[in-house]
């Protein structure tokens, strides 16, 4: 069901109008009946030629401006109603403003009150109405003359209106529905009303409100004052929710299809005056209006773009693309309105990284989470998808929870080149740096060096280790005649000297340990395989409960070898140990 907002300054007609269209008042409150002004959001439906639609009647007075805002930002079709006995007045013009910045799509232009004056009025007022819009985006609207009160008109403003309202909606996609108001009922709990802009809702759906973050459950669904089983895009909707606890939810929470909106304190936009200011103000009391949420940001524009870093004082929750509107409570007017670009930027954004941005707006979701992509480097393939809007990067490298961009994946590898290289050139006996210390020195996470080696033939991994290629980690000839003498030295006795005061360089020591010829039984002791051959054989030699003095002087080691190396013999199953004695296994 398509939605239709009214919009225009107050006591123009705008709710005696929807009344005039649906049998139904709009104005909710008493106080609204009072002082005859919409205060609040007021709803009716009808249907229309044929089509079923909703209307939003939203206030026209200063004061009641963000509520105004609340109800336009979802809707497919405006009504912009001017009384023609007044004119094109300061709300006219500021709605008008808003709708322009919100690039609303479609709409009609109703002059209302015809009854009231004469045809001459009625023609110098539609005439003041086409200069107002010119060059806005309500300049291809129709314009309509009714009378409320005679019924004058109204015929043709329904074609007109069956003309512009759109009823093809996104059914499939994930929920979004911004909360208007919430109330609670005795027996049922927490209702909360909006009109659901993209997706369908079903009883026992799971849903999250945001920026609470709160999961909920749907009890109970209501359109047009009916219970239903669902409701979908384009229908206004009352929802029972279910949750834990009594949260505070009510206009500006954002209900949505769980994990797939996320809230920032802080993000980019596009933005463009409004047509009553020549630039965006650089100080002000700025409050940013978008759905039905109202917060105090402070903007900062970047270079010389229409691009802009927004601050808010508390989460948004938003994705790229979004639109929004930026009201100075201070000179009471709204200033400007745009577009989100990344809710997620880097500590700085440049003039070429907001034009990237601002290029692929009206992209692809996909697109836009290339455009995203390659301004991070690196990103969580999930905030990618939440941050565009529902796309997935094509381009890039997959890396476990990570995307890398094909540039990003290019630099780390030069950083990979120059790093494994010169650790090569210190340590030209190991096989290679340790994945973790080379992820620990680029400051990124170990999948994604496991990611670049994997696609890059440059490097090669083994064993937690990632090497080049084109290395070889060979001991020279030099070296193995110095390992062959140290050897025999070692050989000569079990009761060999500390591995610190072995006659090897401390490079070839490791890089023998790495190669199997030299084990290593304790912190500072090690044997030769062959010796480690003989002493597993001495071992089966003696008899069942040996003490360590029995080992040791079979030996003919001291007890500082001695005892590491049955512990060793323990940890590797050669033997096995009872109280002070052993056994082989």
């Amino acid at each position: 069901m398509p939605i239709i907002a009214t919009a225009g300054h107050v006591d123009h007609g705008k709710s005696t109008l929807v009344q005039a269209l649906t049998g139904t008042d709009p104005d909710r409150w008493a106080e609204e009946k009072e002082r005859g002004l919409t205060i609040d959001l007021g709803f009716a439906w009808t249907t229309i030629n044929g089509i079923s639609v909703g209307f939003v009647d939203v206030p026209g007075h200063e004061r009641f401006i963000k509520n105004m805002l609340a109800g336009v930002g979802a809707v497919d079709c405006a009504l912009l109603v001017v009384a023609a006995d007044s004119g094109w007045m300061p709300q006219t013009e500021e709605h008008a403003a808003v709708l322009n910045l919100l690039d609303t799509p479609r709409g009609v232009i109703v002059l209302t009150r015809v009854d009231l004056v004469d045809t001459e009025t009625v023609e110098l007022a539609t005439l003041e109405i086409l200069e107002e819009v010119e060059g806005t985006v309500l300049s291809d609207w129709p314009i309509v003359a009714v009378s409320s009160v005679t019924g004058a008109g109204l015929d043709e403003l329904r074609d007109r209106l069956a003309e512009q309202i759109n009823t093809e909606r996104n059914t499939d996609g994930r929920v979004r529905m911004w909360i208007d108001r919430s109330f609670s009922i005795h027996g049922a709990g927490l209702v909360v009303t909006g009109s659901l802009a993209r997706g369908s809702i079903g009883i026992g759906d799971e849903v999250e409100v945001l920026p609470q973050g709160l999961g909920c459950r749907v009890r109970g669904l209501h359109r047009h004052d009916e219970p239903v089983d669902h409701v979908e895009a384009g229908e206004r909707a009352a929802i029972n929710l279910v949750m834990e606890g009594s949260p505070d939810i009510g206009r500006g929470s954002f209900l949505v299809t769980p994990s797939s909106v996320s809230t920032t304190n802080r993000f980019t936009v596009a933005m463009m005056p409004a047509r009553s200011f020549a630039e965006i103000p650089k100080r002000g009391a700025f409050h940013l209006h978008i759905g039905t949420a109202d917060v105090s940001v402070s903007i900062r524009r970047i270079g010389h773009t229409d691009g802009f870093i927004v601050d808010a004082d508390s989460p948004v929750p938003i994705a790229m693309g979004d639109r929004f509107i930026l009201r100075d409570s201070g000179r009471k007017a709204v200033v400007g309105g745009g577009r989100v670009l990344d809710p997620h930027p880097g500590p700085r954004s440049s003039a070429i990284e907001i034009e990237s941005l601002m290029n692929v707006l009206d992209s692809t979701p996909a697109t836009r989470a290339n455009a995203l992509l390659n301004l991070r480097g690196v990103a969580e393939t999930e905030s990618l998808i939440v941050d565009s809007d529902g796309g997935t990067a094509t381009e890039g490298l997959l890396a476990g929870p990570f995307t890398i961009s094909p540039t990003e994946a290019t630099t780390i590898a030069a950083a990979m080149n120059t790093i494994v290289g010169t650790y090569h050139a210190n340590f030209p006996l190991r096989p290679g740096i340790g994945s973790g210390e080379l992820a620990t020195q680029l400051d990124i996470s170990e999948v994604i060096i496991a990611a670049i080696v994997e696609t890059d033939d440059a490097f090669i991994m083994n064993e937690g280790t990632v090497a080049a290629a084109n290395f070889a980690h060979v001991i020279s000839n030099d070296n193995e005649q110095a390992w062959d003498a140290a050897r025999k030295e070692l050989e000569v006795s079990f009761a060999v000297p500390r591995m610190s005061a072995i006659n090897l360089p401390p490079e070839l020591l490791h890089a023998i340990l790495r190669r199997g010829d030299l084990i290593q039984v304790g912190d500072d002791l090690a044997f030769t395989t062959h010796q480690i051959g003989e002493i597993t054989g001495a071992v089966r030699s003696l008899p069942p409960g040996f003490t360590v003095a029995d080992f040791r002087d079979s030996l003919g080691m001291t007890r500082r070898q001695a005892v590491p190396t049955l512990e060793w013999l323990d940890r590797t199953g050669v033997t096995i140990r009872s109280g002070d004695g052993r056994a082989a296994r």
